[in-house]
């Protein structure tokens, strides 16, 4: 009896060590993530053969089958300790990245310091914008106007907390407005602010606050940007987003420099589901930056420096063989502002533009625990 007590115990003492050495494994995790986007785009805007189309991310060559993005990340996590690193290459990447650092989209560590509370520092992807930079993140595959005037990329720190039920924060200090590399002494802020409503309706704030103009240069030029977004899901049929920016700056405006620039752009963006694998999608948006220190500026139809206005609607239907991949075709019309000829149609000047998309993506995601 005595032997079988011993066995009995030893066995349990084995059995309790390798539970404990498997949940001691469990703790760690890695997260092998890759993106593929394709797509072939055509434009009614004359430009060369190897020109970006301007104000466009995504298909941004004409009459071209190109890549828009293929991305490979690490994704390391613990219950203490977390880091990504993700790399990126396409037209996206040269379109809109960093020139510093255009081959790497993220890198960043963070560590727990008490119970929902990280801080992380190291290159991010923006915190601001209604929609993704990632066509495979929106309902759409082209991009808005607006949030090709967000940043897009950012280097800095944060602290991110989410203990609170149906909330979730995080507080920025960054090099500046879409930097990885500063341009002057300054820093940034800004902030995150969630809320779940319930399952299907959520808000988000974003901010970004801090001084753009280069050291040395009077007046200052300080910079106040802001986003707020709403999704809504009905059902899993419809989906709605609407999302508003509004931007200052001081001592900006074209015809008095002295005096604080504004600008504002929205979008609203609906789905129909109207099959499990095959939804179609529209958008309408507006964006106006009649001093450009945002958009930058170029020369109207009467000879005056003007920012950019701009109105666009967006048709597309998606079709999802799987969950993870997407064939996508959509057509958006842009009008700008009358005396804005930005375009060149037929070999003359014009303020609108038509363009077609067809994209396909394909997302790759695996864990590993070790």
């Amino acid at each position: 009896m005595k032997k079988l007590m011993t066995l009995a115990v030893a066995a349990l003492g084995i059995a309790a060590a390798n539970a404990q050495e498997t949940e001691e494994e469990n703790k760690h995790s890695l997260r092998l993530t890759g993106y593929v986007d394709g797509y072939f785009a055509g434009y009614d805007n004359n430009l060369g053969q190897q020109e970006f189309q301007p104000f466009i991310t995504v298909g941004a060559r004409d009459n071209s089958f190109g890549i828009n993005v293929a991305q490979f990340g690490l994704h390391y996590q613990h219950e203490k300790v977390r880091a990504n690193v993700t790399l990126h290459y396409g037209d996206i990447p040269q379109a809109t990245w960093s020139g510093d650092f255009n081959m790497l989209q993220e890198a960043n560590v963070g560590v727990l310091l008490t119970n929902g509370l990280w801080l992380d520092a190291g290159f991010f992807r923006t915190h601001i914008g209604t929609e993704s930079f990632l066509p495979k993140n929106n309902m759409l595959s082209s991009t808005a106007f607006k949030t090709y005037n967000e940043p897009f990329y950012q280097a800095g720190a944060k602290l991110s907390y989410d203990n609170v039920e149906n909330w979730y924060f995080e507080l920025w200090v960054l090099n500046g407005y879409n930097n990885f590399v500063d341009n002057n002494d300054a820093k940034s802020i800004g902030a995150l602010i969630s809320h779940n409503f319930s399952e299907n309706t959520s808000i988000t704030y974003t901010n970004i606050y801090g001084r753009e103009s280069e050291d040395g240069i009077s007046p200052e030029q300080n910079r106040f940007y802001q986003n707020i977004y709403l999704n809504q899901n009905w059902n899993n049929k419809v989906f709605l987003t609407i999302g508003f920016d509004y931007g200052i700056q001081t001592n900006s405006e074209l015809k008095n420099s002295s005096e604080t620039a504004n600008m504002y752009a929205g979008l609203v963006t609906a789905r129909y589901q109207f099959m499990p694998k095959w939804s179609i999608t529209g958008r309408a948006e507006l964006f106006k930056d009649e001093n450009g220190f945002i958009s930058g500026t170029t020369i109207n139809a009467n000879g005056s420096i003007k920012g950019l206005e701009l109105t666009g609607y967006t048709l597309g239907t998606e079709y999802r063989p799987i969950p993870n991949a997407y064939l996508r075709a959509e057509a958006r019309y842009t009008h700008a502002a009358d005396d804005l000829e930005i375009f060149i149609n037929d070999g003359q000047p014009s303020n609108h533009r038509l363009e077609v998309l067809l994209t396909m993506g394909l997302e790759i995601d695996k864990m590993f625990k070790f």
